[in-house]
This record gives C-alpha cells, sequence and structure tokens, in this order.
C-alpha cells in the first residue's frame, strides 16, 4: 500500500517564502505616478508606523461626520443651559427620589447661574493671552485663570458637596487609565470616595480595573454611531457616549475592588436615566437591603440618590419600556468624585452627536467644577505634519462644551507622545507637535487651559522610555496603568501649585486689606475693635490716668 505523502515540509516553505516577499516589498519605498502616489507597505502597520516623507495637511484624516452640527449644536447648548440655569433647582428637587431622609446638596455656586458666553465663535474675540503658566499647566483665561473655578471648589475644604470632575477623551484613557491615579492621588488629598460614574452596561467592562461590573439583559448604543441607532434614541445621548436599553428583566452589578485607595465603598450612589414611561427599579443594596423604585414617567433625565454606606450594588428592571439608562456614580457626601467618559475611537468630534439639554441636565445634576477633554490621539496620521482644520474644528468642540456646562473650568488635555519607526528605531511622530499646537492655538481662542502632556512625560522619545519600562503599551502608543499614574502625578502637582498660587494670591489680597482698614483708621486716631474705658481712680492715684484695652475682633 503507498504511503501518504508527506506535504508539511513545503507549507513551511511557502510560508517561509511568503513571509519574506512580504518583508521584501515592504522595502519597496512610496512611488507615484502623476497625481497618484503609491504607498509604502508597512504589513505591521497595526503595531509600527513608518515615517518616512510627511506630507501636507489633509481634511479626510478625522471622522468629520458630526462636524456639520457643529454650529446648530453651539446655538442649542446656549438655549439648553439658559434654560436649564433657571429651572434646574425645582426641577432637581422634583426628580430627585431620596432613598435615606431628605438630602440637600450644598450646590449654591453653580445653582446661582454663573453668566453663559454669549460669543458665536472664538474668531469673535482676540486672542487671549497667557494669564499664567504653572508646570506644563497654561492658562489662557480672559478674566482672570479659567482654572480659578476648580481652584476654588478645591479651597473650600468645608464644602457640603464634592468637588467634582469629568474627563472627556478616548482610549487613551479607557479602563480607568490615569483617572484612577488623579481621582486616589485627590481623595488621599481632599478626602472622598468612590469609583465615579459606570455606565449601566458597557462593552469594555472586563478592562476596567477600578470597579467590578457585570450585567445581563442590555443594548449597549454608541454615540459614535447614533445614526445607526433606532430614530427614538438617536438624540438622547450624554457625553458619556452611550445609552444603555433594557430588555425586561435586565440587571446589573456593581461592587468596589482595592484596586486603588478609596474605590472600595461608597456613602452614596446616583442612578442617572430617562423613564418615559412606567418603569419599576428594583435595588439590593450589600446584598442584603432591599429597595423598589417607581419614578414618575417624564422626557427629561431623572436620578435616585442612595444615601447610605456602598460596597456593592445590585439594579433590576421591570417594565422597560422607555426606560434609557446612562450609568450609576459611586461617591462620598463630600471630597472629590472624578467620572471617566471615555469614547474609543473618538476624535472629539462624537461630542457633537450628544444632546445639549441632556448634557446641561445631567451637568446641572453633576456640578462639575472640572471638564477635562483629552483627544487628538485619534487624529494624528504619520504623513501629516499640521493640523489647522482640526483645530477649528476643536474649537467648536470646546465652546459646545462650555455652553453644555457653563459653570466648570475647561482644561485641554494635549496628546502624549507617539512613537513611529524609522530607519529600524522607534521615535516621536512628527505629527505629535503639530497637534500639540493646534490644541493649544484652540485652548487660546476659547480662554481655557491647556496641560502639555508631550513635554510632562518627558518630550522627544519618552514613550520609548516608557514602553522600556512596561508603563505603556508595545503600539508606542497607549499608557498603562503604571504610566497613567506617572502623568497622574505630574497633573496633579501641578493643580495643586495652582491651588496654592491663588491662596497665597487671596492672602496677599486679605493682608493688603487689613493694612488698609488699618491704616484708615490710624489716620482717625481710632484703632477697629477698640474699646476706651476711664476708670475712676484711688485718691492717691493720678486722676487723669486713662486705662485703654484693645479687644481686636478675630478676622
Amino acid at each position: 500500500m503507498n504511503r501518504k505523502q508527506d506535504y508539511t515540509g513545503r507549507s513551511f516553505l511557502i510560508t517561509v517564502f511568503v513571509i519574506l516577499f512580504l518583508l521584501g516589498i515592504s522595502r519597496i519605498p512610496k512611488v507615484t505616478f502623476g497625481k497618484t502616489t503609491l504607498k509604502k507597505i508597512n504589513i505591521l502597520s497595526d503595531l509600527i508606523q513608518d515615517e518616512h516623507e510627511p506630507i501636507p495637511e489633509t481634511n479626510l484624516y478625522f471622522d468629520t461626520t458630526f462636524l456639520a452640527e457643529g454650529e446648530a449644536l453651539e446655538a442649542e447648548a446656549r438655549a439648553a443651559a439658559d434654560s436649564q440655569a433657571e429651572k434646574q433647582t425645582a426641577q432637581t428637587n422634583a426628580r430627585t427620589v431620596q432613598a435615606t431622609v431628605p438630602h440637600t446638596r450644598d450646590d449654591s455656586r453653580h445653582e446661582s447661574s454663573a453668566e453663559v458666553q454669549r460669543g458665536d465663535s472664538a474668531a469673535e474675540q482676540p486672542p487671549a493671552p497667557v494669564v499664567e503658566r504653572i508646570g506644563f499647566l497654561e492658562d489662557f483665561g480672559t478674566d482672570g485663570p479659567s482654572m480659578l473655578h476648580f481652584y476654588d471648589a478645591l479651597l473650600k475644604k468645608e464644602g457640603k458637596r464634592p468637588v467634582r470632575i469629568a474627563v472627556l477623551g478616548d482610549s487613551f484613557i479607557e479602563g480607568d487609565i490615569i483617572t484612577a491615579d488623579i481621582r486616589e492621588q485627590l481623595q488621599d488629598l481632599y478626602g472622598g470616595g468612590g469609583v465615579g460614574f459606570v455606565p449601566f452596561s458597557s462593552p469594555i467592562a472586563q478592562f476596567r480595573g477600578t470597579v467590578r461590573h457585570t450585567f445581563d439583559g442590555w443594548t449597549t448604543l454608541d454615540v459614535k454611531n447614533a445614526r445607526q441607532a433606532p430614530e427614538e434614541y438617536r438624540d438622547k445621548f450624554f457625553v458619556s457616549g452611550s445609552l444603555c436599553i433594557p430588555d425586561e428583566g435586565a440587571s446589573v452589578q456593581m461592587k468596589g475592588v482595592m484596586f486603588r485607595k478609596h474605590i472600595d465603598r461608597a456613602s452614596v450612589a446616583r442612578l442617572i436615566f430617562t423613564n418615559r414611561e412606567r418603569t419599576t427599579i428594583h435595588v439590593t443594596i450589600n446584598d442584603t437591603i432591599h429597595k423598589v423604585y417607581n419614578p414618575e414617567p417624564g422626557p427629561e433625565v431623572q436620578q435616585i440618590d442612595i444615601h447610605t454606606p456602598i460596597r456593592s450594588l445590585e439594579v433590576r428592571i421591570a417594565n422597560p419600556a422607555g426606560f434609557i439608562g446612562y450609568g450609576i456614580v459611586f461617591e462620598n457626601k463630600n471630597g472629590v468624585s472624578l467620572d471617566n467618559y471615555s469614547i474609543r475611537g473618538n476624535s472629539g468630534l462624537a461630542l457633537f452627536g450628544t444632546n445639549a439639554a441632556v448634557n446641561a441636565r445631567i451637568g446641572a445634576m453633576r456640578g462639575y467644577d472640572l471638564i477635562i477633554l483629552q483627544y487628538g490621539l485619534n487624529v494624528m496620521s504619520a504623513d501629516v505634519l499640521h493640523y489647522g482644520s482640526y483645530e477649528k474644528a476643536f474649537i467648536k468642540v470646546i465652546n459646545y462644551m462650555k455652553r453644555c456646562f457653563p459653570n466648570s473650568s475647561i482644561l485641554v488635555m494635549g496628546v502624549c507622545d507617539r512613537s513611529t519607526q524609522r530607519d529600524g528605531e522607534f521615535v516621536t511622530m512628527p505629527a505629535v507637535r503639530g497637534m500639540i499646537e493646534a490644541q493649544r492655538n484652540a485652548a487660546r481662542e476659547t480662554g481655557v487651559a491647556f496641560w502639555n502632556t508631550f513635554e510632562a512625560m518627558g518630550g522627544e522619545n519618552s514613550m520609548v522610555e516608557f514602553v522600556r519600562k512596561n508603563w505603556a503599551a508595545k503600539d508606542y502608543t497607549h499608557l498603562g496603568y503604571a504610566g497613567g499614574k506617572f502623568i497622574a502625578g505630574k497633573l496633579v502637582g501641578n493643580w495643586m501649585q495652582g491651588v496654592e498660587a491663588e491662596q497665597q494670591r487671596r492672602d496677599r489680597i486679605e493682608e493688603e486689606r487689613r493694612k488698609n482698614e488699618m491704616l484708615h483708621y490710624n489716620r482717625n486716631d481710632t484703632i477697629p475693635g477698640t474699646i476706651e474705658t476711664e476708670t475712676e481712680t484711688d485718691s492717691d492715684a493720678d486722676a487723669d490716668t486713662t486705662f485703654t484695652t484693645n479687644e481686636f475682633a478675630q478676622p
């Protein structure tokens, strides 16, 4: 009987030949025929970008899906912010269900309705000069530091509400990278607890190390694909980037973890949702306490506040028709709370797919003191050095956020270092500096703050060092938790310098005020807080003796 012929050796030789062939053609440089350019082949392009001859800027390097909506949404956001400022107090109280005794938040500095900026575009105002630079932070505020609201919130340590931060970004902060350590470091300094915002459902829940999150029976809609969503949901998105739609009996379980300090428990949980019909919400706290909520139906976003020590929370949904879930916030009654809103693949323009009224409504409930915008990573291309078109688009994004969250400081977080391969070595992609310039210009034009992540990392070729230390992924683009901790330390350190500088400024003003007051009264031969008393003396004492007692009131 004939043996079956073994072709294993041939298969191996064919595989080797194909690999050698692909490696060979990858050495062929770019070729241009007339107006057509054949790009250089790179079979490892998903991991390594090979940089040779950058080409001029093109308008097609970033997703412009939502760009046309920018101007209309800016006007809508302004109207929503104005409307929310007038009615947010009454509506928030009416729509908030308290799980324990009624709890009133001291949100006066938010609910006093600070003026909403009225410029239709940044072009209407001259570029703002740099007000101050602290470390890697440049503040382009026009009427004083734009970070002042945030610094003021941190200085009010006696506040009866948390200082709240929202970080809006892309995959760079996915899984709570960087934000986990910003949260921990601020909570070390100012108190507070809880992991912040967690969506009811998320396709990346397993990648987030700061909360144990499982769910069943939910459909998650993504704002980047809003046009493919059912029509009734297309205009309901919040800056979190997702909508969570439950089936009958849908459930979600969230549990605190010890991955970072202060996040294994919280004293408050806030469920944020829209209940357009008659959904029933079953909540189990710490596996022992059971609550049933039947919130009033209505078109606007509501929240349920649960005030009790919370280590775990389970939610089950009955009669889900008309219910839209946004997420659950875990925080304490004071200290610092930070919400991570990462949207993978977002250039920032996807924020135009969010609803201005929803943003303003939840923004009023949360009362953010600082909004951080971290974008640009998905926009950079090895072949593009200048990003003027993106700069113009990003100016609109910032203005949109300013109108959705009119009482918040805003900080643009510049792109990190990113490597590309040149002559067999990894070096900083030349596009990085072009993107940083565009982001800084956008911050200057809109009068907000800018933080230079690239320089904080160490500048040129710092990503190579991060990868060597296992602080970043081998795609030479994304940080790991260790790299995120380093960046968070730099950022929080600059904030603390800003807070200290603001405190010193206030101390100087107070000292000058007291000096002027003393000078004024000295000129009138009277010292404030002085009581002059004439006392009768014994016959052998000088009858003209006057005893003066200085009793200075406490400042």
